[in-house]
């Protein structure tokens, strides 16, 4: 029988000598895994800590150098204010007596404009006026022959407005840029001064605020002219009566009476330059059809609120 045998707890007490024997080695094994793994943790710290001091030391280095000059600030661009604007010392008087003020658009009103004067035409037109009792405007240009002063006077006298309409009328020499035009214009500017009396606050551009000749410069016109207190004015409806090949008088009153529709206002450019023959013929059937229509015909103000053309830009 082997269990409680002699040879039985020899093999007893064996075993427990080799438990006795293999428990501490697996635990040294086991103690100097895990020293090993510590050792290599140590060693990976140490050499962190070492870039540490590398990066330290690099900072310190660069902290003792001189420090390099800073890039230059550029200075800013120069602002123009209103006393300094580009063209503000040209023409020291050439402003309009008074600021604007409010603008005022009168309904049911009908201005009835004429461009290019004065001319022989003016005359006519201006018996036409007259005899209708009716006030106009007149963009007109430099003339200086003692004929057309008097035309100048005779409007002025009879309570019509004076507008500016350049000097030259000409298109390439006006446009060519700001100065150009403000050295036309206040050419006329002086002349309707000097020989009426009256110093003109509206004025019509050549062709309109804005065509093909003074897109690259039209914001800038605008601008300086308004700086200046004068009121620009374009149109609602056209009487064609400066077609150059020539126009009737029916025709003239049907561009007019046929296409102002129910506008509210309506400013209306006729010519009264050489050679517009049906513009003063054309003038009683006018002003009776739009006081049929309601119409009050009034001369433009300082303070008419204007018609400008609708701007791309």
């Amino acid at each position: 029988m082997y269990f409680g045998s002699v040879r039985f707890f020899k093999h007893l007490i064996l075993l427990s000598f080799l438990v006795m024997i293999l428990i501490p080695t697996v635990a040294a094994f086991s103690l100097r895994g895990t020293v090993r793994e510590q050792e290599a943790q140590l060693t990976r710290q140490e050499g962190q800590i070492a870039e540490l001091e590398q990066s330290v030391e690099t900072l310190r280095r660069q902290a003792e150098q001189p420090a390099e000059p800073a890039p230059p600030v550029p200075e800013p661009a120069p602002v123009f204010t209103a006393d300094e604007a580009p063209y503000h010392s040209l023409y020291p008087d050439f402003y309009a007596p008074a600021p604007i003020g409010e603008l005022v658009a009168t309904p049911a009103t009908a201005y009835l404009t004429f461009d290019d004067g004065p001319s022989a035409t003016t005359d006519r037109v201006l018996d036409v006026l007259a005899e209708e009792g009716v006030l106009a405007t007149f963009f007109v240009v430099g003339r200086e022959d003692e004929a057309s002063l008097n035309r100048l006077r005779r409007m002025a006298e009879e309570g019509h407005t004076i507008g500016m309409h350049t000097w030259s009328h000409s298109y390439r020499d006006l446009y060519g840029s700001v100065e150009q035009y403000l050295e036309d214009a206040y050419r006329v500017f002086t002349l309707i001064r000097d020989t009426t009396g009256q110093t003109p606050t509206v004025f019509r551009f050549p062709g309109g605020s804005i065509n093909s000749y003074n897109r690259a410069i039209y914001q800038e016109l605008i601008a300086e002219m308004l700086r200046r207190g004068f009121v620009p004015h374009d149109w609602h409806l056209s009487a064609g009566d400066a077609a150059p090949s020539g126009v009737t008088t029916a025709a003239v009153t049907n561009n007019i009476l046929n296409n102002i529709g129910s506008m509210e206002r309506a400013v209306i450019l006729l010519h009264d330059g050489a050679g517009q023959s049906a513009t003063a013929p054309a003038l009683p059937g006018v002003i009776a059809g739009l006081r049929q229509r309601g119409y009050q015909l009034l001369p433009l103000a300082a303070n008419t609120q204007p018609i400008l053309f609708g701007y791309p830009d």
